[in-house]
């Protein structure tokens, strides 16, 4: 761990554990008892962790050596979930948030690893066009529950743009977003969707497609592919 470990005590956490049935794992993922967004498993993280294990169930290859990139990751729990699976997973928050994110890649790193997959947290603040993670490849973009901040959305959009016209090839994005009650998230969540909808391709994925245990008239799970 970082010297950066004096965020967070172990006695202010709490494990939680994660089945991946289809490869017969269990990941244990840490979270606080309180504190910010990024301190908690959210719902929409777990059906887009999930809806991933769906689809590896349909095509085992599915992340096989694919290379993801997770925005706003949080605990890790979709990126970890992809590793496990098979992926080459780069992880990516704040840079407060990497601590316990390295600390749930390093309490899983045994399971990854005997599966093939490979987990690594970076810092990446959106909006930053100077980022190094600009300049890499990768085939699929995870997010889930990122809308949050009216200050945030035009930087996750841009970073979007950036991610996707520095690659030769246009990565799919997966996004899952639960639509809250509030009539400011609501809001939040239509400005982002006229704007995304501007420059991407956007895919409604029906529940009946996603896990079965893991879905909500709530939770919105997307597909989107540049234009």
């Amino acid at each position: 761990m970082s010297h950066r470990t004096s965020c967070f005590h172990l006695n202010d956490l709490f494990p939680r554990e994660i089945d991946i049935e289809v490869c017969l794992k269990t990941l244990k993922i840490f979270q606080k008892l309180e504190g910010d967004v990024n301190c908690v498993v959210w719902d929409a993280s777990l059906v887009l962790a999930k809806y991933l294990e769906t689809m590896c169930q349909c095509k085992p290859d599915f992340l096989s050596g694919i290379r993801v990139l997770e925005l706003g990751s949080g605990l890790g729990v979709v990126g970890l979930t992809a590793a496990t699976l098979g992926a080459q997973v780069t992880l990516t928050d704040l840079p407060e948030a990497l601590p316990l994110l390295r600390l749930n890649i390093s309490e899983n790193k045994q399971k990854i690893v005997s599966m093939g997959g490979y987990a690594i947290a970076e810092s990446l603040i959106w909006g930053d066009k100077n980022s190094e993670i600009h300049k890499q490849e990768f085939d699929m973009i995870v997010l889930a529950d990122c809308v949050y901040y009216e200050d945030a959305i035009d930087p996750l959009l841009e970073t979007l743009q950036c991610l996707n016209n520095t690659v030769k090839k246009k990565p799919t994005i997966y996004l899952t977003q639960e639509i809250r009650d509030s009539e400011i998230q609501k809001k939040l969540w239509n400005v982002f969707y006229e704007k995304l909808n501007e420059s991407f391709y956007i895919e409604k994925i029906p529940e009946e497609e996603q896990h079965i245990n893991y879905r909500s008239s709530d939770i919105l799970l997307l597909k989107i592919i540049k234009k």
